[in-house]
């Protein structure tokens, strides 16, 4: 995989490589009263102040450590419960993990990616007249997305109903990615993400054929690192929800990512994605302003009489296909290919 990220460095490419040992965490923000101060101050935090020597907590056996909970928070009937939950904050996040935060009634959910080991908060005395969190065990968080719930992927609806204070969110990793990333590769597997906008019923033909019309572009997509390496619209392989508002992701693993890379790519520079392309006025014809990528991963070249011809025929089935589905380039996507 180094050389896709030398790829993706090199073209500047809205390619997110995912670490395949992230992971993922819902934590509470005590009914969403900490939730804005959780948000604007970047930082994650959770309570029972008492334990709060980290080193110790780290050393001492849990049987210890849970008679001493036991002990200083009597009408507490599970002492065993709130070591687990100090024990995930503080041993098993870890930098670069996915932690998720809700506000207030769950109207919106805000996501980060955990920016520090866990740290002792120090707090002023007028910071605490001031009615601020007195959590004192933190983390900094770096946020990246924030979403109403009504837009919310409907398969973590059942994680926002656990209520611990912090919950691992492992299940839903696949999930989690598709709603941060819309372009990425995880475990050696490229995904091309779409959000499809359409409200209402989408005709069964209008479906396959718009799909087809995306998928039609892989056949005339090359590996750029071994040029005697092309594809088959079979080496797709797609995930679809289009219930009202929805998304489809195109997959390919192995040998074959280039199948859905370049596919992305292309439809990039057909729609005017963020990735920078340039293009001649009046011309289907255009390349990366880092020069090559195209020719890198198409089977057709410049030099070749179809080349005009071949783009114009996708960038028309594509535009079709979108306009079907009412599809759009999320937003992280979101750019311009001709200034």
């Amino acid at each position: 995989m180094n050389s896709i990220s030398d790829l993706i460095e090199k073209y500047d490419l809205p390619i997110v490589e995912i670490n395949p040992n992230r992971q993922y965490w819902l934590v509470r923000t005590f009914a969403g009263e900490h939730y804005e101060e959780f948000f604007h101050d970047d930082f994650i935090a959770i309570s029972w102040n008492e334990f709060s020597d980290i080193e110790r907590f780290k050393k001492v056996e849990k049987s210890v450590l849970v008679k001493e909970i036991e002990n200083t928070y009597p009408d507490e009937k599970r002492p065993g419960h709130i070591y687990g939950q100090m024990d995930r904050f503080i041993n098993q996040i870890s930098v670069g993990d996915v932690v998720m935060i809700p506000s207030k009634n769950s109207t919106h959910i805000s996501f980060g990616l955990i920016d520090s080991d866990v740290y002792v908060r120090e707090l002023s005395e007028s910071a605490i007249d001031q009615e601020v969190c007195n959590f004192k065990k933190a983390r900094d968080v770096k946020w990246l997305k924030t979403i109403k719930r009504d837009d919310l992927d409907p398969y973590l609806y059942k994680l926002m109903q656990s209520h611990q204070t912090v919950n691992s969110a492992n299940d839903y990793s696949d999930v989690i990615d598709r709603t941060l990333h819309s372009f990425y590769i995880k475990d050696d597997t490229a995904h091309f993400v779409l959000d499809v906008r359409q409200t209402k019923d989408i005709p069964a033909m209008d479906l396959v054929t718009s799909i087809n019309s995306l998928i039609e572009l892989v056949p005339d997509i090359q590996d750029p690192f071994d040029q005697e390496r092309t594809f088959k619209k079979e080496d797709v392989d797609l995930k679809l929800r289009v219930q009202s508002k929805g998304i489809i992701v195109f997959l390919a693993s192995d040998v074959l990512v280039w199948s859905v890379l370049g596919m992305g790519i292309l439809v990039l520079f057909i729609t005017g994605g963020k990735a920078k392309f340039s293009s001649t006025k009046g011309k289907i014809e255009g390349e990366l302003e880092t020069e090559g990528l195209l020719e890198k991963i198409l089977k057709f070249k410049k030099e070749d009489n179809s080349h005009d011809l071949k783009l114009r025929e996708h960038e028309q089935n594509v535009k079709k296909a979108f306009e079907k589905l009412d599809a759009k380039i999320p937003d992280d996507l979101q750019g311009t290919k001709d200034e």
